[in-house]
């Protein structure tokens, strides 16, 4: 073999040692990152449809717990999750992804009901491109706390389920606080998920109750 060749073969070697390595590393990552994002998802759901957990709950009881307390179900095409009480058989509400165009990019969520549908047992803004310490806010529990117990069907009159309104300004049970400073972002908060409940009780949840 000339000296030439060596140095192919051997190129040749290192750089398939690397690929092989590179692409194990990706492989693992991904692996890590969807095991990841799933744990996220479950923790959501459980929360915004009450079930109490711990910050510090391992990540094995949590997804213990979600696979003994939460079935989902396809509902055209969407999955809405049911959440069950401790005896795995009473339903104790329904969780189902929310989502829409924020000011500044989509907005993405998730939203738990009672068994009867006739109030929010509470809700999470998950994934959002708005504007940190302005619509970024929309995280805080401040803000998503104010829909619990918030009733699902439109007040006489009304033309939608909720509306917000500026801080200190509210006074029905369907108003709630918009974000100071942040008026574009409350404005699409209120549209999309609005139209995003509406659809639900519209749609998805009539198609649940002909199943049952």
């Amino acid at each position: 073999m000339t000296k030439q060749l060596r140095s192919v073969v051997y190129m040749f070697l290192i750089s398939l040692f690397f690929a092989s390595l590179v692409s194990a590393v990706k492989h693992l990552n991904e692996k890590t990152i969807a095991s990841n994002q799933a744990l996220k998802l479950q923790r959501i759901i459980l929360k915004v449809l009450e079930i109490p957990v711990e910050k510090n709950t391992p990540d094995d009881q949590i997804s213990r717990l979600f696979m003994e307390r939460i079935k989902n179900i396809q509902v055209e095409d969407r999955i809405l999750y049911v959440g069950y009480e401790e005896d795995a058989h009473t339903i104790l509400g329904y969780a189902f992804p929310v989502g829409g165009p924020g000011f500044w990019g989509p907005i993405q969520g998730m939203v738990g009901v009672d068994p009867e549908v006739t109030k929010v047992l509470g809700i999470a803004f998950t994934k959002h491109s708005e504007t940190p310490g302005l619509g970024g806010r929309i995280t805080e529990d401040w803000f998503s706390s104010q829909f619990k117990g918030l009733p699902l069907h439109p007040i006489d009159g009304d033309k939608k389920i909720f509306y917000l309104k500026p801080a200190g300004t509210t006074g029905a049970p369907n108003e709630l606080d918009a974000i100071t400073g942040a008026t574009n972002t409350s404005s699409a908060v209120e549209t999309f998920l609005n139209d995003e409940l509406d659809y639900f009780l519209k749609e998805l949840w009539t198609t649940v109750e002909e199943r049952e």
